[in-house]
């Protein structure tokens, strides 16, 4: 068994320390979520958002758990918040163990929530008073996005961080392709199941982290010795330099399995009844039968039926006008009832209105289908796709679909591939001078 382990190194057990396999747990989520093994969080923490909620957790008929969030767009009606947001923006959902836990390993095999704003995290917490008032609190957490050191986050980068109280931690903010030697970067809200997980261990003291059976950080200062809950699923902090701000309606992440295996006796901890810190659900709200997977539109309010109620540019659609426009925005772009498809809810865009909407976390290689219903009174009206990276508001790459002069809707679209150094897709419409386009049922789906 090996003394030592590298950042990059296959995973494996230190020191002779072996697993103690009939005291562990191992969940796949066939049949849902077990009520006496998992509580399900009904409560919120930190500022600024709806907290966690059981209306958001879910589960499939293969056993797929699945845990929905929704960004400060959602528009929605059937998700109320139990934090500061009650209308639902900015919840998430989440899963706290029943059973207590100490030393071993964790690892859960997942699809991330891929979206910024949204901590998609596995995370261990416990916290007790001192006689201080300084609280004990003994964390370990896996939370992505990184990225929060340089500047830029995203999903190219995962955040390994273990606490001692409140105050002393050691926080590791690890881009895999560094850290792997890699050719290419790793994109982890890519679509793909990866395994995320650590090795707890307290004697002596280190936590070593893992993405996919590799080492990406390890820590042996500021070291958990209490025993714990665990914790896994996906919220909203406050903080845009931490995960990011949550510019899109709803997305989810996807768990296949959970599993703790603790470490043998020679890893001792201190026992403690950690306690839920959060509120959590009954019995009553717990999901009962599997539901069919989502469909997942990443442009928000497509149909335009929300930013009805909603002042312009408080919304995910921006309206504005080109440089050579003189007429006020709100008469040369905006959405009324009756305008749309099938006399919907529709935008319109007149002589030099512009309408844009910013997609985040699309990495070169992402596939995208993106489809429209249109129709334009006049010449020069276009749709245009725009490949941007997080350094300049400049497309790398573009597709434009032009919209036939007729009276007439029309549904148009294609698909096309995010190029090198993408990091958002802007969605623009516009026309020019003497042209009246009107847009609806905007959908863009990740390939």
């Amino acid at each position: 068994m090996p003394v030592e382990l590298a950042v990059g190194d296959n995973i494996a057990l230190l020191n002779g320390v072996t697993f103690a396999p009939e005291e562990g747990v191992f969940d796949d989520f066939v049949g849902g979520v077990s009520f006496d093994r998992w509580a399900i969080g009904n409560g919120a923490w930190g500022s600024g958002n709806g907290g966690v909620v059981p209306k958001n957790v879910s589960y499939s008929e293969d056993g797929v758990l699945i845990l929905r969030g929704n960004g400060l767009y959602y528009a929605g009606d059937d998700v109320k918040g139990v934090g500061a947001l009650k209308d639902g923006r900015n919840t998430g959902a989440a899963l706290i163990s029943k059973f207590k836990t100490a030393p071993g390993r964790y690892e859960t095999k997942m699809k991330v929530l891929p979206r910024l704003g949204a901590c998609t995290a596995l995370w261990t917490f416990a916290n007790r008073p001192t006689a201080s008032g300084v609280n004990d609190n003994h964390e370990i957490d896996i939370e992505l996005p990184g990225g929060k050191t340089s500047g830029i986050v995203s999903f190219k980068n995962v955040l390994n961080t273990n606490y001692i109280t409140e105050q002393y931690f050691s926080s590791q903010d690890v881009n895999l392709k560094e850290a792997f030697s890699a050719p290419e970067e790793t994109f982890l809200n890519d679509g793909r199941w990866h395994t995320f997980g650590f090795d707890w261990y307290t004697n002596p003291g280190r936590v070593v982290y893992f993405v996919d059976g590799r080492v990406t950080a390890q820590s042996d200062v500021f070291v958990p010795t209490l025993q714990t809950h665990i914790w896994l699923g996906n919220w909203f902090p406050n903080n845009s330099g931490f995960v990011g701000q949550s510019l899109f309606e709803t997305d989810y992440m996807y768990v296949d399995w959970f599993k703790y295996l603790p470490f043998d006796s020679s890893q001792s901890f201190e026992a403690c009844d950690p306690g839920i810190t959060v509120e959590t659900a009954t019995a009553s709200l717990y999901p009962t039968s599997p539901v069919a997977y989502p469909e997942i539109n990443k442009a928000s309010d497509g149909d335009f039926e929300y930013i009805l109620d909603h002042a312009q540019n408080d919304y995910a659609w921006k309206y504005g006008r080109l440089s050579t426009e003189t007429q006020n925005v709100i008469d040369v772009c905006g959405a009324e009832a009756g305008l749309g498809h099938d006399d919907s809810c529709g935008a319109f865009i007149k002589d030099g209105g512009y309408l844009s909407q910013n997609i985040d976390s699309t990495y070169e290689g992402f596939g995208y289908d993106l489809s429209f219903q249109g129709k334009s009174l006049g010449a020069g009206s276009k749709v245009v796709v725009n490949f941007v990276n997080a350094y300049t508001s400049r497309a790398i790459e573009s597709y434009t679909f032009p919209l036939d002069d007729a009276s007439a809707w029309k549904k148009y679209g294609g698909a096309f591939i995010a190029p090198k150094d993408s990091y958002a897709i802007r969605l623009e419409a516009y026309t020019q001078t003497g042209t009246t386009m009107y847009l609806d049922d905007v959908v863009v789906e990740k390939l």
